[in-house]
């Protein structure tokens, strides 16, 4: 009975770290991105494969893939984007797009 309480005790508190670190990695990866438009860093031009809420990503023509934020103070040029698209995006060195087209 000791070693099956011991066992659930071991599971919980594994259980409370996982979502810690999670919570944790979230914060973080939040925290990297700008809120709002300021002076260039750099523009990124390929494909957008995936929309997640003010997130977008893109996958350069390197391979690489780009996450930025885009928000009402972007300048969407040539109307809404869609995964599939070919985009080309200033951003900041906060990764905030102040221009997509």
């Amino acid at each position: 009975m000791t070693f099956t309480k011991s066992m659930i005790a071991v599971a919980l508190i594994a259980g409370f770290s996982l979502a810690t670190h999670a919570e944790a990695a979230e914060k973080k990866r939040q925290q990297k991105f700008d809120g709002k438009p300021g002076p260039a860093h750099r523009m990124v031009q390929g494909k957008l494969t995936k929309v997640e809420g003010n997130i977008y990503v893109v996958e350069d023509y390197e391979g690489n893939e780009v996450q930025m934020v885009v928000s009402k103070d972007t300048k969407q040029l040539r109307g809404a984007k869609k995964p599939g698209d070919t985009v080309r995006a200033e951003i900041t060195a906060g990764h905030h797009a102040n221009s997509i087209q």
